[in-house]
């Protein structure tokens, strides 16, 4: 279980009582390490890095509170990992994504990895990039976001 996950702070716009997600809208999940997730010298695995990134998003989904469908869904067309600096054993691990660009069908995040400091300061120790397209899976084609999936993913968001 997460030990701190973003609180809603999305507000409605003036000329709508809509939320939606805007770029720049962070959403933030502390995971620890598990010694599992070292290597003989208790360093993260590369492989894991992914796997914090992917339980972010996942954890974004859940906690916006949407309706699983088997015809639509987000799937990662994209994901990128630039190791700054090394995580070892133990650590808490502070994921953050943050929307860059919303098209049509598609949703592209930065993602940053801290690790969160005795003192609470965060030191950036990697950074992703991952795109999500909306599917229609019986299609086998991309489709446009649903209004109500981006009203729920904006319920998670932290914002400026």
């Amino acid at each position: 279980m997460p030990k701190h996950a973003s609180a809603s702070q999305a507000v409605p716009s003036a000329d709508t009582d809509r939320v939606t997600l805007k770029i720049g809208d962070t959403y933030d999940i502390d995971l620890n390490m598990r010694w599992a997730d070292a290597d003989s010298l208790q360093h993260l695995n590369n492989a894991v890095y992914f796997r914090f990134m992917e339980e972010g998003r996942i954890s974004m989904f859940y906690a916006g509170h949407l309706q699983e469908s088997s015809r639509y869904g987000p799937v990662v067309v994209h994901c990128a990992c630039d190791f700054k600096k090394q995580i070892t054993y133990p650590a808490t691990i502070r994921v953050r994504h943050r929307l860059v660009r919303l098209g049509r069908s598609s949703m592209e995040h930065e993602v940053d990895l801290f690790v969160v400091q005795p003192d609470q300061q965060l030191d950036l120790r990697a950074q992703g990039r991952s795109i999500m397209v909306w599917m229609d899976f019986e299609q086998e084609k991309s489709h446009p976001w649903p209004p109500e999936v981006l009203e729920a993913l904006a319920t998670t968001v932290n914002r400026s």
